[in-house]
């Protein structure tokens, strides 16, 4: 039997893809980085040097795909492609230095924009929340067996 709440939970969860998605609502700013550039810059940076076939195969997107990322990204200054630090044959990328001071500057504002819809949340439910928020994505890279690396966000560091 279905679980009625499950038809909400989809409803929920296509707002706010699209709110995130959108580059205004909830954030109604403009953007330092692309979504793309964001999510690569944010996975370098949790889990190190990767090749754009690691990475194609983290994000579960066509190598040509990450490829084309990639290479947007190198354009902007914000991925550098070096040698593997193990002494494998392919090439890595990593954060520049002016990426992740992008990559730190766009999470800082989103968190502003955030903090402003919140603002009338109690610590516990904003607790309780991230908590919860934590818990589906987790799911969700379980189902994939996708695990993403966690540790601090990116503007806590």
């Amino acid at each position: 039997m279905e679980r009625p709440e499950l038809a909400d939970l989809v409803y929920e969860h296509m707002l706010l893809s699209r709110h995130a998605l959108q580059g205004a609502a909830p954030y109604g700013r403009e953007h330092l980085i692309d979504r793309s550039a964001a999510v690569l810059l944010a996975r370098l940076d949790a889990e190190g040097p990767m090749t754009v076939g690691e990475l194609a195969d983290a994000f579960d997107l066509g190598v040509s795909t990450v490829h084309r990322q990639v290479a947007a990204a190198m354009r902007r200054g914000l991925i550098d492609r070096i040698p593997d630090p193990v002494g494998g044959p392919a090439r890595k990328h990593r954060p520049t230095a002016e990426g992740l001071r992008l990559l730190r500057e766009e999470f800082a504002g989103r968190r502003g924009s955030v903090a402003d819809i919140v603002a009338d949340w109690s610590d516990e439910d904003l607790a309780t929340y991230v908590a919860l928020l934590r818990r589906f994505n987790e799911g969700v890279e379980a189902v994939r067996g996708k695990p993403w690396p966690r540790g601090s966000a990116p503007d806590a560091k």
